[in-house]
């Protein structure tokens, strides 16, 4: 399945042909000429070359036929790449203009090789509001992959971590700070509740740097493609629980001793009981800082915590 195939620049939906859709120049003028004004606010960055997005997916050892969901697939640079390795897509888009292209893209293709489902099945919603479990167990799919908006990253990663359906794989570009939050290490800077949380659900690993001159408009910082496999270990509902919310408290001001931030904090608030904290100090080094507690031991401490049957720990 070829984009030159399903192009048509004689209509008033058309379809951007190659020598548009991956260049610079070309896309300018197809944007233009439609009407489409991209949005600081959606984040929207478009990564133009060819030779990068199959790198990217190269890596991404993605499956040769079966369904992905694509988060924020704007003018349809990765969406085209992913049907021609034979996938079908199912598009997530949240801006009313590029869904409608996508639409247009939608009606011109033919269904799968299967014929019993849509090649491309587009979705105009704003994905920070997307059930993703209904829509997965739906489409039958269990992988993720998008361009994520630098603005709303964080909690479209986080959206998808704690959905009850378990997906299998997601792979995500993003703006480089967060990749670096991702997988930093105990004692850093950006080690902190993105690393902790994630960490524990996904085994994560950086795929492939992406620079700005790839990108239409050019943003101002680096991105990084990254894979998060799920753990079959992983606990979402201790995640999205006890986990998230003890890594919350430990990191309000992550340079005080956990002594002070944590433990003095819930008992000012009556939570625990003089028992637990001595039992806590015990397995527990409450000397230290937050960012200087390894994932294990922040996953030791939030079974600890939910042990001890504490229903209400939030910051």
């Amino acid at each position: 399945m070829a984009l030159n195939d399903y192009s048509n620049n004689g209509s008033a939906n058309a379809i951007p042909t190659p020598d548009e859709i991956y260049h610079r120049g070309g896309l300018s003028r197809f944007l233009e000429r439609h009407g489409f004004h991209l949005s600081r606010a959606l984040g929207q960055h478009f990564l133009i070359s060819r030779k990068t997005l199959r790198t990217m997916l190269d890596t991404a050892d993605l499956p040769k036929d079966g369904a992905i969901i694509e988060i924020g697939p704007g003018v349809g640079h990765l969406t085209w790449q992913l049907l021609e390795r034979g996938l079908s897509v199912v598009a997530i888009e949240k801006d009313n203009k590029f869904s409608e292209l996508l639409q247009t893209f939608a009606r011109r293709i033919p269904q799968t090789n299967e014929g019993s489902s849509p090649a491309l099945t587009v979705i105009h919603e704003d994905a920070l509001e997307m059930d993703f479990a209904r829509l997965a167990e739906t489409c039958k799919v269990d992988q993720v992959i998008g361009n994520l908006p630098y603005n709303v990253s964080v909690p479209i990663l986080f959206r998808l971590a704690y959905c009850a359906f378990r997906f299998r794989k997601i792979c995500v570009l993003l703006q480089k700070e967060v990749g670096e939050r991702i997988w930093a290490t105990p004692g850093g800077k950006s080690y902190g509740r993105l690393s902790i949380v994630l960490k524990y659900l996904y085994h994560v690993r950086k795929l492939h740097t992406v620079y700005p001159d790839v990108f239409f408009p050019r943003p101002k910082v680096e991105s990084v493609f990254i894979e998060m496999a799920m753990k079959p270990e992983a606990d979402i509902p201790f995640a999205q629980t006890f986990l998230e919310r003890v890594v919350r408290i430990g990191f309000l001001h992550r340079r005080k001793k956990m002594r002070k931030q944590f433990l003095g904090a819930i008992v000012e608030r009556r939570i625990l009981d003089a028992a637990f904290m001595e039992n806590a100090e015990r397995e527990f080094n409450f000397d230290q800082r937050a960012e200087e507690w390894d994932v294990e031991t922040w996953v030791r401490f939030g079974q600890f915590v939910q042990q001890a049957k504490i229903g209400s720990i939030d910051s």
